[in-house]
């Protein structure tokens, strides 16, 4: 018990440190801001006519700028997660991470205190973009509730749990930074486009269906739209908010400790 007690105390320390960092550089949490709103700004003024009167051509009603927002809620999460790759980066670049691997603290704090610190980052970034959103024209379904929110965030937390712990353990295995950033980009845009995310998926020819529904952030955006905005703008007909989120929190917790497993290997080399 001693022992699970030291444990959750030094996560909860180097959590608290990676959550200081960041909530200092004020810059930093500035851009991860400005991005959303430059593609509510541009991209989805600019797809919402195209998007509804596509979406009545076969017979289903849409409100865009809803449907986008929420979306942009699971990509904020997508990309906080993504840079939790690169913070590991910096930290062994600037000695940080030789220091901790000395230090007498598990090997497996350092990688979970970055999970965890992301997920929290994640929550409050997708809190500020739903607080954006509504200036935007978010409209919230009827009967929105206290639970319905906690839902959202949950899901929400499940995406940075599963995608930070792939790019932590990224961080640790790979040692060039422009090989991770490499791997970001790569990966960033087909993530996003090959899902339920940025367009609705019953546009998508069949092909890229099988992609989106083999992507979690079709599911997640699928369970976020239903807690939120309403089934009239789900991604997947053919599933539950309750699938949605079991197929969420399965591949969470399989991720998370692959992503562990192989973080730890890491830090031994």
């Amino acid at each position: 018990m001693s022992e699970l007690k030291t444990y959750i105390r030094q996560t909860s320390a180097l959590t608290g440190r990676e959550l200081k960092h960041w909530y200092r550089s004020k810059m930093q949490i500035f851009m991860a801001l400005i991005q959303p709103v430059i593609w509510l700004g541009l991209f989805g003024f600019a797809m919402n006519g195209f998007i509804n009167s596509a979406m009545e051509q076969v017979g289903q009603e849409i409100d865009y700028m809803s449907f986008l927002i929420i979306g942009l809620v699971i990509i904020t999460a997508l990309t906080t997660s993504m840079n939790a790759g690169m913070s590991v980066v910096w930290d062994r670049r600037f000695g940080f991470l030789e220091k901790l691997k000395a230090a007498p603290v598990p090997r497996g704090v350092i990688p979970l205190s970055k999970v965890l610190s992301t997920t929290v980052k994640a929550i409050i970034q997708s809190l500020l973009i739903l607080i954006i959103g509504l200036a935007f024209g978010l409209k919230f379904m009827a009967g929105f509730n206290v639970l319905d929110f906690l839902t959202l965030i949950l899901i929400v937390a499940m995406v940075a749990l599963t995608f930070s712990s792939i790019f932590v353990a990224l961080g640790l295995v790979i040692k060039n930074q422009d090989v991770l950033m490499g791997i970001n980009m790569l990966l960033n845009l087909p993530l996003m486009f090959a899902s339920g995310v940025l367009f609705p998926t019953a546009s998508f020819p069949e092909a890229l269906k099988i992609v989106a529904n083999v992507n979690p952030l079709t599911y997640a955006a699928d369970a976020a739209r239903r807690v939120s905005v309403g089934d009239v703008m789900i991604s997947i007909p053919s599933m539950s908010l309750g699938m949605d989120i079991l197929v969420l929190v399965v591949v969470a917790v399989v991720i998370t400790a692959l992503g562990m497993f192989f973080a730890r290997r890491g830090l031994k080399a």
